[in-house]
């Protein structure tokens, strides 16, 4: 029970990280009508959520019996 709560709160942490910095990436870019500009922002954002789904979805140890 102890380690399901340890994967809840470090999830809870990586999903706060997540939010702050696609805040961070939303506040960076300005809103415009240039293409390259969005292109930018959608992959630094793209980045952000790639690095979030490393940090959360690892594979499981192999389980010793």
């Amino acid at each position: 029970m102890a380690d399901t709560n340890v994967k809840i709160r470090r999830w809870g942490a990586d999903w706060q990280q997540l939010k702050a910095e696609q805040a961070f990436v939303e506040a960076s870019f300005p809103v415009e009508l240039d293409h390259d500009v969005a292109l930018q922002k959608l992959l630094e954002l793209q980045k952000i959520r790639d690095d979030f789904h490393k940090r959360t979805h690892q594979p499981e140890p192999p389980k010793w019996e």
